[in-house]
């Protein structure tokens, strides 16, 4: 949006108006910016004066970002060198645009930085064709190590192919490239990981889990109850704030996302859900029990003043700083030792609550619900069919039925 300054005389009267809009960046990241004077419109009262010169101000934007455009087009898009590229188009337009966490923006500066290490400083864009693409997998899968000094993991190959083809994608939607080179490699060139079983408790070791929690403080018992029962991720449930339950319909709002911020001064970024929505998740009256428990020791603590939006989790010096990422997985590693349970994670009670769910009847749409699955098919691919119990009980069903 253009900005507009009013320009005065000695009196203090209007006379002009300084319009200064930014038209776009230059190969250092720096904004390109135009300005213009306008004079002040006559005989208008101060409301339609203001909406006119906004109009005014507005046309000129538009013209001037017309223009910048013009001029851009007139070279040849696809001759850019792929570094650049990188740089001042993808990295700056897109991983810079304001939509990625501070976590998803470190890892697409390793890969990025590694990708573009390969290929160089001088390589044009277009010169990054099928062959090129399939040299580069080749390069990861034989020669590239980590600092270690050892061969990349299958994950790691994919997740640098994944960010290439993230690059490659964004310069043919903006004419860097007329066509998509990866299309033109048959699947068994490109890397590929075995699929990995999803972790989880089965329903008797889930029911020795709970048990071993009953000996736990009330604040580790409420965190580990909410993530097997509601399904939540980790951040979703250090993001949960007093103001999120509500009592009477007995539910859960989902709103925010805790992740690690290196960079940050309290190395925490507080952002939006991983599907970029909130959702409503139902709380048993057992949960909603224990959190009320919890509740009353902390209004005693903080000598009742706790307002909606202090964190349920928090910290223990302040009820409206979320406590860090790292803390339930480190309290949860060690617990599960100390009671001999199978080694879970926070993220797979997450996997827990989505396989006893399918387990006691619930259908695929209803997990993906409660999971916050923005793409069925993710729902798909973790969850259906995913205990031996669960299919047999099926092969069962349709035998009772055909046999009477």
């Amino acid at each position: 949006m253009a900005s507009i300054t009013p320009k005065t005389d000695k009196q203090g009267n209007v006379i002009s108006y300084k319009i200064l809009v930014c038209v776009g960046r230059d190969e250092h990241y720096k904004q390109i910016w135009r300005t213009k004077t306008i004079k002040r419109p006559e005989g208008l009262t101060p409301a339609k004066e203001r909406k006119e010169v906004e109009r005014l101000a507005d046309a000129w934007e538009q013209e001037q970002k017309a223009n910048y455009e013009k001029s851009r087009d007139k070279r040849d898009k696809t001759k850019i060198a792929f570094a650049e590229f990188v740089r001042s188009h993808w990295w700056a337009d897109h991983v810079m645009d304001g939509s990625h966490t501070p976590s998803s923006i470190s890892f697409y500066k390793n890969m990025s930085d590694d990708i573009v290490s390969y290929f160089g400083e001088k390589k044009k864009l277009n010169a990054i064709d099928a062959e090129a693409v399939k040299r580069y997998i080749k390069y990861l899968n034989t020669e590239a190590t980590t600092r270690g000094g050892k061969p990349l993991s299958a994950t790691t190959i994919v997740r640098h192919y994944q960010t290439l083809r993230n690059i490659i994608n964004y310069a043919v939607r903006f004419g860097y490239l007329k066509e998509d080179p990866c299309k033109y490699l048959s699947i068994k060139d490109k890397p590929r990981q075995d699929s990995k079983e999803v972790d989880f408790l089965s329903p008797k070791d889930a029911q020795r889990f709970m048990t071993a929690l009953e000996t736990e403080p009330l604040f580790w018992r409420c965190f580990m109850n909410v993530l097997i029962t509601c399904g939540l991720r980790r951040g979703e449930c250090i993001g949960l704030q007093w103001g999120d339950i509500d009592g009477e319909a007995l539910t859960l709002t989902v709103s925010r996302n805790v992740t690690i911020d290196k960079d940050s001064p309290d190395k925490i970024h507080i952002g939006e859900t991983k599907g970029k929505e909130s959702r409503s998740v139902p709380l048993s009256a057992r949960v909603y029990g224990l959190l009320m428990a919890f509740k009353r020791e902390q209004d005693e603590k903080y000598n009742g003043v706790l307002l909606p939006n202090a964190y349920i989790f928090c910290r223990v010096d302040n009820p409206y700083k979320p406590q860090y990422p790292t803390e339930p997985t480190r309290w949860q590693s060690k617990f599960v030792k100390r009671h001999k349970l199978p080694n879970v994670s926070p993220h797979d009670l997450r996997h827990t609550a989505a396989t006893l769910a399918l387990e006691s009847g619930a259908d695929l749409k209803q997990v993906q619900q409660l999971l916050g699955h923005k793409d069925p098919a993710t729902t798909m691919k973790f969850y259906a069919g995913v205990t031996k119990e669960a299919q047999r009980r099926t092969v069962e069903g349709i035998e009772s039925i055909i046999n009477g």
